[in-house]
């Protein structure tokens, strides 16, 4: 059966070390500095956390988050809006630094390579961040945005732009996330078939629409797709 397999990335199959909270953080501390307003570093990162947060979760443009996070942690001014202006630069510049594939993403790609499986990543985040992250750990596949397809995970909308890419039903397409709202609960509500990647060993929430398969490690995943192709692995559940 021809499947398709959609990726996400933070946490998934990379992650950037925090980096967009470090860039923030140190620009509004040099912004604290100069406008004589009080710095708290563990305050300034919560502030970054939360305004981060809401990019991904509630679709706020990045500069209007960064705005309101530098207004709130170092002080009005009219450099403000420059440091807003330079923020994304920034972290692009430094991503070869932060970001790193996770224990096992590496291989797994190369096994679906081999399996001759087509692949695309879907994630939350703004272009041309996601994509650079992807680039970095080796991926070649397509890098799908919410900021550039104009939706965003857990929304219907998301996953059957997947679908569309794969020009196949959504019932054909594979989806894996280490977030069991966002990325597993989402994609089984659009008809997909969710795979869970616990490696924290949390409880899946009750009230959420349930994976279809749970795997621990990065490798299980291939061999799940290997057996599903091979017709050897049960049907996922529904």
């Amino acid at each position: 059966m021809n499947i398709g397999i959609g990726l996400d990335f933070d946490g998934t199959l990379g992650q950037d070390n925090k980096l967009e909270r470090t860039v923030g953080v140190e620009i509004a501390e040099r912004l604290a500095a100069l406008h004589g307003h009080r710095f708290e570093r563990d305050e300034a990162a919560q502030i970054f956390d939360e305004a981060l947060a809401s990019t991904r979760l509630a679709g706020m443009p990045i500069e209007t988050a960064i705005e309101g996070a530098l207004l709130r942690a170092s002080g009005p001014g009219p450099e403000n809006e420059d440091e807003v202006t330079r923020f994304r630069d920034q972290v692009i510049e430094r991503a070869p630094r932060f970001v790193q594939p996770l224990p096992g993403a590496e291989a797994m790609l190369a096994s679906l390579d081999a399996l001759g499986v087509r692949y695309a990543i879907l994630t939350n985040g703004w272009s041309p961040f996601q994509e650079e992250k992807a680039r970095l750990i080796g991926f070649r596949a397509p890098v799908y945005v919410s900021e550039r397809i104009g939706a965003r995970k857990p929304s219907r909308e998301s996953f059957a732009f997947l679908g569309k890419q794969f020009e196949l039903p959504l019932e054909a397409v594979w989806y894996l996330g280490n977030d069991a709202i966002v990325d597993c609960a989402g994609a089984h509500a659009a008809g997909l078939v969710a795979v869970w990647y616990d490696w924290e060993g949390r409880s899946y929430p009750a009230d959420s629409e349930p994976p279809n398969y749970v795997i621990h490690t990065l490798d299980e995943f291939a061999s799940l797709v290997q057996g599903h192709l091979s017709g050897a692995a049960k049907p996922p559940a529904q």
